[in-house]
């Protein structure tokens, strides 16, 4: 029978001991997955919504105020609805254009101009460390207008 080398130097394997089980990982975990496939969802949804789209724009037809429509040649039935047709709708809202806006108040006079755009009192804080250096505030006025504010975000880390 051959001897066997051994090595009287070698330490012993290390006994493997339990990883502590933490009931927040599996909730983690879940967590992840759902963000990963609502992100691989949302892109799948919106590449077949421009599709959908561009074909109700190539080949659909318009109602009296622009909404564009393809009727489907049957009810296509997706959990408690039916859908019987596709849609663009067409929808309008006012905006200012702020160049007209201020070129025609502006020729109406100061006075109008003013009123249509009134001054906005806006904090520069650089300028409040110059004072600061100047000594018009101190150190006491600082720690009362420069207050730290605390947020959080969670996010997953990966590697």
């Amino acid at each position: 029978m051959p001897e066997e080398n051994i090595d009287s130097t070698a330490s012993p394997e290390p006994e493997s001991k339990p990883v502590p089980f933490d009931p927040v990982i599996p909730t983690f975990r879940e967590w992840a997955v759902l963000k990963a496939q609502q992100t691989e969802l949302t892109s799948r949804m919106n590449k077949l919504r421009d599709r959908v789209v561009a074909a109700v724009q190539s080949r659909g037809y318009a109602d009296h105020k622009g909404s564009q429509y393809i009727d489907l040649p049957f009810l296509i039935p997706v959990g408690d609805s039916e859908y019987i047709r596709i849609k663009r709708e067409r929808r309008v809202s006012i905006v200012a254009d702020l160049e007209a806006a201020e070129r025609i108040t502006k020729g109406r006079g100061d006075q109008v101009y003013r009123r249509a755009f009134p001054p906005v009192p806006t904090l520069d804080a650089d300028e409040l460390y110059v004072l600061l250096q100047e000594g018009e505030l101190s150190e006491e006025d600082m720690d009362q207008i420069m207050v730290q504010k605390e947020t959080f975000a969670f996010r997953g880390l990966t590697t």
